[in-house]
């Protein structure tokens, strides 16, 4: 019998199950001094580990906050961000107010252990509207 096959009915019967992460919003450009909330979602894995992280641009990956369990969220350059976990795969980021130097990719990162990677998510924070620039994008 095949490995490949041999695999597949293993996985099967142990009931091993496709793990995904989803990360919304995929883009956002917003205005300083908004609101922001960026939902990150794992499915298919029990109690995984979750990590925010945020990358400027020309700049490395910044830890911004990991979440060991739904209780257990540590800050570890949290800016002006905060994040939440009400369900064992969902965690959330969130800013009350933007600045201009929020702009940068944002990546949910999850592992069953302490390490793993994810989807990004791009903000853009602007001075001004659009539409006051003269300025209209379609996302």
């Amino acid at each position: 019998m095949p490995c490949y096959l041999l695999a597949l009915l293993l996985g099967t019967f142990l009931g091993v199950r496709a793990q995904t992460i989803h990360q919304r919003p995929f883009a956002r450009v917003q205005l300083v001094g908004s609101l922001l909330s960026l939902e990150c979602t794992v499915q298919g894995a029990s109690s995984p580990y979750l990590y925010w992280y945020r990358q400027s641009l020309g700049g490395a990956p910044q830890l911004l906050f990991s979440s060991l369990s739904v209780t257990q969220i540590v800050p570890e350059t949290p800016h002006n961000f905060t994040a939440s976990r009400s369900q064992d795969g969902q965690f959330i980021l969130s800013s009350k107010k933007l600045l201009l130097s929020d702009s940068g990719f944002y990546l949910c990162a999850w592992s069953l252990t302490l390490s793993g990677w994810g989807e990004t998510s791009q903000l853009q924070v602007l001075r001004q509207s659009l539409e006051e620039r003269g300025l209209c994008i379609e996302l």
